[in-house]
């Protein structure tokens, strides 16, 4: 199965109970920390991967590691993983269920490349114009761009939009040449 199937499946899954439980903000967070853990203990993560160990080994060291840390929930999720031999897509199922989060409260994410670091008032207006543009709120996250020589392109919901300068002079050029 393809892996970002399975992390969509299993995604959807999760947030379906989550959402059924009244916890989807609650389950985010959790998955949130619980992906800091195996980023900052890796070793964790690979006891969970093992093949020499089995699923009741495994399952009572998640226990021993994460219970009355996270909700049962996300407990027995893990557990499920644990009895498919879906860990290793931990990080993406946990991504995928914060777009589902995101999706659910109308909120888009995406990049706005400057040459200079925007932020602030500036960052909320930039965020307030696309939100109209696309019908949502909208969640900037400001990357430097040195090539751009200046203005900004913001890219959000898989739409580009190049206000550059580096993009004018080549609209520009191309006008020339006609």
């Amino acid at each position: 199965m393809d892996p970002l199937t399975v992390a969509d499946t299993y995604a959807h899954a999760l947030f379906g109970a989550a959402k059924e439980a009244g916890a989807v903000s609650a389950i985010a967070e959790e998955l949130e920390g619980v992906s800091g853990v195996f980023k900052e203990y890796p070793e964790l993560k690979r006891i969970f991967l093992v093949p020499t160990l089995n699923v009741p080994e495994k399952k009572d060291a998640a226990e021993q590691v994460f219970k009355g840390r996270i909700s049962r929930e996300l407990l027995n999720f893990l557990y499920v993983l644990i009895d498919h031999h879906r860990v290793s897509s931990w990080d993406q199922i946990a991504r995928k269920y914060a777009e589902l989060v995101d999706e659910a409260e109308g909120l888009a994410k995406g990049v706005l490349y400057s040459t200079v670091p925007i932020e602030g008032k500036r960052l909320e207006a930039f965020e307030a114009d696309a939100g109209k543009a696309v019908g949502k709120r909208v969640r900037l996250e400001n990357r430097l761009d040195k090539s751009l020589i200046g203005g900004v392109v913001l890219y959000i919901d898989g739409k580009l939009v190049d206000l550059s300068v580096k993009d004018r002079l080549e609209r520009m050029k191309q006008q020339m040449l006609s």
